[in-house]
C-alpha cells in the first residue's frame, strides 16, 4: 500500500509538471541580469569544561585503555564556517564549509554544502550537488526528515553536513479558498561509493515530498524508497490555532527497518516494520516568552529491557579484562549506539526569554530532553549576550541525570559547562 501511494505520487508530480511546462512563456525579456557574489560566516571559539562519569560502564568502554585521567578535563578549539553565494540570473551557487581546529597537529576542514542550482521557470528549480534538507515540521526532531542531516536535539539549528543529490521543485500558486499553494519535489540520492568511487546504479534512492498549503495549514505528504534501505512514507503539518499558538505534528510509517540491539549477549541487529511520530506546539505569550514542547516516539528505538541488555552486555565485556575484546566493543558502540536518543519514547520542552528585568541583549533559555521510560533527563540553561553588533557570547551549563541504570544516567558525561564566543561577518 505504501508503495503504490509512493507511485501515484511520483505520477501527480510528473503530470503537473508537464502542465505547467506547455504553459511557460518563452518570453525572457523580463529576467533580471543582476549578478552577486556574497561572503558571509562566523568564527567560533569555544571552551568546554567537561565533568566525566567515570562509573559509568559506557564511559569505562569509550575511554578504554585510559583509565587513570581526570574525571575533570578541558578543551578549547577553533570552529570557522564560511559561507559563499554566488546568484546571477536564473543560476546560483551555494558554498557552506566548516573547519575545527584543536590544535596545529589535529585539525580539519569539512564541506557542509556544495551544490548549484538553475531556475528553468519562475516557479520551478533544479539542484545538484551536496546540500543540506529540512523535511519535516518538529524543532528537536524529524520522523520525516528522510534526506535530513542528522539532528542534535541539544542543538537543533546547528549547521549540519548535507547528502550529495540531484534535486527538483516546482511550485505553483491557485486561486482557490481551500487550496492556496502546492509544491512537488523530488531527491535523487546516488547510491553509495563501493569500488572506485562508483556505486550500484540499482541502489540509487528516491524520496519525495507534495506540501500543500489547504485551509491555511501547512501539509506535507512524503515517501522514500530504497533497496537498501527502509521503505518509508509520512505525513507532516503545521498550523497556527491562534496568533500566538502554532501545532505541529510528524508521522512517518517504515517496511524493513534495521536496528541494533542486544541479543544473546552479542550485538546483533532485527528487522522490523513500525511508526515513529512527533505531536508539538510553540507559545508565545505577551511577555515574548516562547515556549516549545514536543513528544517524540521514536519506532526504531530500544525499549527499556533491551536497553537495560545493553548495559548488562557492556558490563559482561568489562569483567573479561579482555582488551581485545573491550576494544572491539568500543567501535561497535561508537558506531551503533552513539545517537542523540536510543530509547523510544521523549518529552522535549524549551522556554526562550528575550532581554528579561530590560536587560538588553541578553537572551537566557532553558531546556530539557526528558526519557519518558526510564524518567531520567538532560537539563540546560544557554544564556547568550550580543553586546555588540556581529558578536555574541553563550554560556551553557548542561546536565545529565538520572539512575545509574537509565539512558542520561549512564552517559559518560555528567555534567557539560560550554563556553561560546562567536564572530559574525
Amino acid at each position: 500500500m505504501k508503495i503504490r501511494l509512493l507511485i501515484l505520487m511520483i505520477i501527480l508530480q510528473y503530470s503537473v509538471l508537464a502542465e505547467e511546462n506547455l504553459s511557460v512563456s518563452s518570453d525572457s525579456s523580463n529576467e533580471s541580469l543582476v549578478s552577486k557574489l556574497e561572503w558571509s560566516g562566523n568564527l567560533d571559539v569555544k571552551y568546554n569544561l567537561l565533568h566525566s562519569r567515570k562509573n559509568s560502564s559506557i564511559y569505562k568502554i569509550l575511554y578504554y585503555p585510559q583509565e587513570n585521567i581526570s574525571s575533570s578535563l578541558s578543551q578549547i578549539r577553533l570552529e570557522p564556517y564560511i559561507n559563499t553565494d554566488y546568484v546571477a540570473s536564473k543560476t546560483s551557487f551555494h558554498l557552506k564549509s566548516h573547519g575545527t581546529f584543536y590544535g596545529d597537529e589535529d585539525s580539519k576542514v569539512e564541506l557542509l554544502e556544495l551544490y548549484g542550482s538553475v531556475n528553468p521557470s519562475f516557479s520551478s528549480t533544479l539542484v545538484a550537488g551536496k546540500k543540506a534538507y529540512s523535511w519535516g515540521k518538529g524543532y528537536a526532531f524529524n520522523p520525516v526528515g528522510y534526506v535530513n542531516p542528522i539532528k542534535d536535539p541539544e542543538n537543533p539549528e546547528s549547521a549540519q553536513t548535507g547528502i550529495t543529490s540531484f534535486s527538483g521543485e516546482y511550485t505553483k500558486s491557485l486561486t482557490s479558498e481551500a487550496l492556496k499553494t502546492i509544491t512537488l519535489s523530488a531527491v535523487i540520492i546516488p547510491a553509495t561509493a563501493s569500488i572506485n568511487h562508483s556505486g550500484e546504479f540499482e541502489n540509487t534512492d528516491l524520496a519525495i515530498r507534495t506540501y500543500f498549503l489547504l485551509w491555511d495549514t501547512d501539509i506535507d505528504i512524503l515517501g522514500y524508497t530504497s533497496k537498501v534501505n527502509a521503505q518509508q512514507i509520512g505525513v507532516d503539518f503545521s498550523k497556527n490555532i491562534f496568533e500566538n499558538v502554532e501545532v505541529h505534528g510528524e508521522y512517518s510509517a517504515f517496511d524493513d527497518a534495521t536496528r541494533n540491539l542486544i541479543t544473546n549477549d552479542t550485538v546483533g541487529t532485527d528487522t522490523k516494520d513500525g511508526s515513529s511520530y512527533l505531536m508539538g506546539f510553540r507559545y508565545l505569550n505577551t511577555l515574548n516568552t516562547t515556549l516549545i514542547a514536543e513528544y517524540y516516539h521514536n519506532g526504531m528505538g530500544l525499549t527499556k529491557s533491551e536497553f537495560d541488555s545493553y548495559l548488562n552486555y557492556l558490563d559482561g565485556v568489562l569483567a573479561t579484562n579482555n582488551s581485545q575484546t573491550i576494544l572491539q566493543t568500543q567501535k561497535s558502540v561508537k558506531a551503533n549506539f552513539q545517537k542523540p536518543v536510543l530509547m523510544k519514547d521523549y518529552l522535549y520542552l524549551k522556554m526562550i526569554q528575550p532581554e528579561p528585568f530590560n536587560w538588553v541583549y541578553f537572551t537566557p533559555s532553558l531546556y530539557s530532553i526528558i526519557n519518558l521510560q526510564d524518567n531520567s533527563f538532560s537539563l540546560a540553561a544557554p544564556l547568550s549576550y550580543k553586546p555588540i553588533t556581529n558578536f555574541e557570547l553563550v554560556f551553557t551549563p548542561t546536565f545529565f541525570i538520572g539512575s545509574s541504570k537509565s539512558e542520561f544516567g549512564q552517559k559518560q558525561l555528567g555534567q557539560r559547562y560550554e563556553m561560546w564566543m562567536r564572530y559574525y561577518f
